[in-house]
């Protein structure tokens, strides 16, 4: 009898309260909406399903499981924010929908520039389960759609065109490139004992990128920088060697104007290899991009042209080198970087610095002094480098001795330059 009374229970139980079945759904694709308003700004997600006409969503589960809502977040690079986004569903027909909000002004024109800025993304950060009703409009099935399948296609509705790619390299990109870069050469000498090997590096990032993205429009957080600048030899005596390291870089952008710029403050230590010379110093310039002088390519090559990179800038600084009394002054100076891609494989880079210190004790005679490189590379076909061959000469603003030397080496390729598809 005691089983009898639990079959005939478990008959009347409603056909809605049965267990339902899941199932694992690959969308058909996605669209991604920006909506920029006076009140909000949203993003609106639709996921495409391959449905039938009897079927449908229950909209109403998210609203009677709220757990279940999906939950989104903020990416930038490879660092996720921490921001609280607002998530609510929305009717789309053979899609489910939601309307995503909590986006400050400033993130949000991040991803309405993405030619500009192309690494902010919206992730979601759980699975997606959808209820569907059956052919009697009871609850049955779940629909369960991965959240990495997801994420991959919002990076494909976000990944920027050839287009987009080119306007961003020749238009902002060469602050990136003209900071980040890498170059190992010989100095061949008579006999082994007499060959110098010379690396040269320049490196910027920031400590936490997620800086750049705010959550709070009136709590807006600066991100900070560090800078490397170094060029090293086998030889410690060469005048031209120089450690420069910046802790602490701030920047200050502006890319929306006619002429975008950059401005820095940094502070750190500056040295030579063989830290005889050293100062602590503090360094405020200005970064400007111009444009292009000298057209080197072809309508063959279709070359992507980056434009010069001008810093203006004010220096102070406390010298506490060996063997001398410790001073405190400073100096301008005026630095350029330009990189000119010729013909199809070939890249001739030109760096120029001039300087006047304002001490007695460094620049006696009152004069404007500077050095220069001129670096010609031919590219070595998938590997990421280019044969170099580099001269430099002048004065270096750390020690104020002369010298000039040749290498011959390999350019490391930030650049990775893909040619620009003809219109």
């Amino acid at each position: 009898m005691k089983y009898l009374f639990l079959f005939i229970t478990l008959l009347m139980i409603p056909s809605g309260l049965s267990a339902q079945t899941e199932t694992v759904a690959v969308p058909k694709g996605i669209s991604l909406t920006f909506n920029k308003g006076e009140g909000e700004n949203a993003v609106y997600l639709d996921i495409q399903l391959e449905m039938k006409e009897s079927d449908a969503i229950n909209f109403d589960y998210w609203l009677n499981n709220p757990s279940e809502m999906p939950v989104f977040s903020l990416q930038y690079a490879d660092q996720k924010l921490d921001c609280p986004l607002t998530v609510k569903r929305q009717l789309s027909g053979n899609a489910v929908g939601f309307k995503i909000t909590g986006f400050t002004p400033s993130t949000f024109d991040r991803f309405l520039n993405k030619d500009h800025d192309n690494q902010i993304t919206i992730r979601v950060d759980k699975d997606v389960r959808i209820n569907l009703f059956d052919e009697r409009g009871n609850p049955s099935r779940i629909w369960i759609i991965k959240a990495d399948i997801i994420n991959t296609l919002i990076n494909e509705e976000l990944k920027i065109t050839e287009d987009e790619r080119t306007d961003f390299l020749t238009s902002l990109n060469n602050f990136y490139y003209h900071e980040n870069k890498v170059d190992f050469g010989v100095n061949p000498g008579r006999d082994s004992i007499k060959t110098n090997y010379i690396l040269s590096l320049r490196f910027q990032n920031a400590y936490n990128r997620k800086r750049f993205l705010s959550c709070n429009e009136n709590t807006k957080r600066m991100p900070v920088y560090w800078n490397l600048d170094a060029r090293l030899s086998t030889n410690f005596k060469d005048s031209l060697n120089y450690i420069k390291i910046y802790p602490a870089n701030f920047l200050f952008e502006n890319f929306s104007g006619k002429l975008p710029y950059q401005l820095s403050v940094k502070l750190g230590n500056e040295s030579d290899q063989s830290f005889i010379n050293k100062r602590v110093a503090a360094d405020a310039s200005v970064n400007v991009i111009v444009p292009n002088l000298i057209n080197l390519t072809t309508a063959e090559s279709n070359r992507l042209r980056l434009k010069p990179v001008i810093t203006a800038g004010i220096k102070g600084y406390y010298d506490y080198s060996n063997d001398i009394t410790s001073f405190a002054s400073g100096m301008a100076h005026i630095d350029g970087y330009y990189y000119i891609p010729v013909f199809n494989n070939y890249a001739i880079i030109v760096e120029a610095t001039s300087f006047y210190d304002f001490s007695k004790e460094r620049n006696p005679s009152g004069k404007i002094q500077g050095n220069y490189s001129i670096t010609l590379g031919a590219e070595i076909p998938k590997t990421g480098f280019k044969a170099m061959f580099k001269y430099t000469d002048g004065k270096s603003d750390i020690n104020f001795r002369q010298g000039s030397i040749i290498s011959i080496g390999l350019l490391m390729d930030f650049f990775q330059e893909k040619k620009n598809k003809p219109k």
